[in-house]
């Protein structure tokens, strides 16, 4: 029979080579996919646009008064609703001044030109949850035009610009149900505020367009715009592609593929009909320009519809409404309001900060987060990330908060961050102290005088006399030493720092036993 100590030890055995060969077969697998991508390429070019649908995060809906339900999943079907939203004969929409101003906030965040006179368009088509048989949207003379977004790809390695068509205010439809065979209509989500941005054929991978909209996600939440929260399908996205030999000019037939609301899934859709229009292509045969649907279950696609022109949807000028003009004190409101761009930061981070890929992921996934580390002034930025974005950050996770929930207040954490910055403790110190500042909401200060870490320090005499007794006790590394086994230095700073109840910056010990050992007469 084997102990518990063994069998425990067996299974963390069992555990870490699992662990390890998981690793390597998801290192095999990323190399793997890297090979087969570049096989898969050979000399096509692939480009792809973006048509992008953000909600827009305003207390009413676009041109009637009822509330623009952020959350339909919890909310009674057909509560928010009035004779506009609805369609009904005689009733006309009025523009919500709340969304224009979202709108136009989200064309100077992204450094386009807001257009002092626009108008809207009906886009006529047919479909249930369009009564009316059209939707309000600005196709002619759109609010904000000839935009660029700069953002960052490769792990923030490298900067990429693309450049926006233009971003477009329009009207939301109603949402169709279907179930037990039979499909109903909830007009709560009808005329909600939408702005959809388009871009121009910017791209050349999945990798851009995803690290794209996930800029273009920071942006929206960070200033308020949207919560684009692309699972209650705030956020959804129309990815065209069309691909092309290498020394061919022309692109080959446009593919649109309609309304995916993932990350991951936009990715799988790009590199599926990549593929898929590849071989199409490589067997000679031919299609015209088409909507598809996306299938991720079975990562494929289906022919919604083929798609010729934007004449097929028969836009005209919207009768009920008249040209937007905006007026000089809207467009000076808008110029002088300070935004948060992402971006700004990362390029900060990387250039002044030299942050890591792990520090800036941490800080702008959460805007929160971000707003309390640049709330703390006069604290190394490296100090301050460390901090926050390691024993914090899982503090928070573990414990479902949000960094303004500590269990201590932000003139605690500076203090122990002032001390980190001096030097007053040492590492592992400062480990412990913060570890019991988050277990049990205890002050720095306190922490640091019940752990007796405020206790004076050695002077040099002592410290030397110290180091001393340690090498007197370990003449056989020493002499390791001697023959350049340099890394035996670490054991010394090791016992030194036992020695003295880890009171001792392991620094100032380990400059203190090189120089030691350097005098001793058996060195020369």
């Amino acid at each position: 029979m084997k102990s518990i100590r063994e069998l425990i030890l067996f299974d963390y055995a069992q555990r870490d080579k699992a662990q390890n060969l998981v690793s390597q077969f998801v290192l095999y697998c990323e190399i793997a996919y890297f090979k087969i991508s570049k096989i898969l390429m050979n000399d096509y070019i692939l480009t792809i646009w973006l048509e992008i649908h953000l909600k827009l995060k305003s207390e009413n809906k676009l041109f009637c008064q009822c509330k623009n339900q952020q959350d339909f999943e919890n909310t009674k079907p057909n509560t928010n609703i009035c004779p506009v939203c609805t369609w009904q004969p005689g009733a006309l929409p009025t523009l919500s001044q709340e969304a224009l101003y979202k709108g136009l906030i989200l064309g100077k965040a992204l450094n386009c030109s807001i257009n002092k006179e626009s108008s809207f368009d009906r886009k006529s088509y047919f479909y249930p949850d369009l009564p009316m048989w059209y939707q309000i949207t600005q196709l002619y003379h759109p609010t904000n035009t000839n935009w660029k977004v700069n953002f960052y790809i490769d792990n923030y390695r490298q900067g990429k610009t693309i450049h926006i068509l233009d971003a477009h205010l329009e009207s939301d439809t109603a949402k169709m149900i279907h179930e037990n065979k039979k499909s109903i209509l909830d007009f709560n989500r009808a005329w909600t505020p939408l702005i959809e941005v388009v871009t121009w054929p910017d791209f050349c991978s999945s990798d851009e367009v995803i690290e794209f909209l996930k800029e273009l996600q920071r942006i929206v939440r960070f200033n308020n715009i949207s919560d684009a929260d692309m699972e209650k399908w705030q956020m959804r996205v129309d990815v065209n592609i069309s691909i092309k030999k290498e020394n061919q000019e022309k692109l080959w037939t446009r593919v649109e593929i309609k309304n995916i609301n993932s990350f991951w899934s936009i990715k799988r859709a790009i590199e599926n009909e990549f593929i898929r229009q590849k071989e199409l292509y490589e067997s000679n045969q031919t299609f015209s320009q088409q909507t598809r649907r996306r299938d991720d279950q079975n990562n494929c696609s289906h022919l919604m519809r083929s798609k010729e022109e934007a004449l097929d949807y028969r836009y005209f000028p919207e009768p009920d409404l008249p040209p937007l003009i905006l007026s000089d004190e809207l467009l000076e409101n808008i110029n002088n309001t300070s935004l948060e761009i992402p971006y700004n930061f990362i390029k900060k981070a990387i250039e002044e900060y030299w942050f890591n890929k792990e520090f800036i992921n941490a800080l702008i996934t959460d805007k929160e987060t971000l707003d309390y580390f640049l709330s703390i002034e006069n604290i190394d930025p490296k100090i301050k990330a460390k901090r926050i974005c390691g024993p914090i950050a899982a503090w928070t996770k573990e414990n479902y908060k949000t960094i303004t929930q500590l269990p201590f207040s932000k003139e605690n954490l500076i203090e122990f961050l002032t001390k980190s910055q001096e030097g007053k403790l040492i590492e592992n110190q400062l480990k412990d102290v913060l570890e019991e500042m988050l277990s049990t909401s205890k002050s720095c200060n306190e922490i640091i005088k019940e752990k007796w870490f405020d206790s004076p320090w050695l002077n040099e005499n002592e410290l030397e006399n110290i180091i001393k007794s340690v090498l007197t006790e370990n003449p056989t590394i020493v002499e390791q030493y001697k023959w350049w086994k340099t890394t035996t230095l670490w054991f010394f700073v090791g016992q030194v720092m036992k020695k003295t109840w880890w009171k001792t910056n392991p620094k100032t010990a380990g400059e203190l036993i090189q120089k030691l050992l350097w005098q001793q007469k058996s060195w020369e």
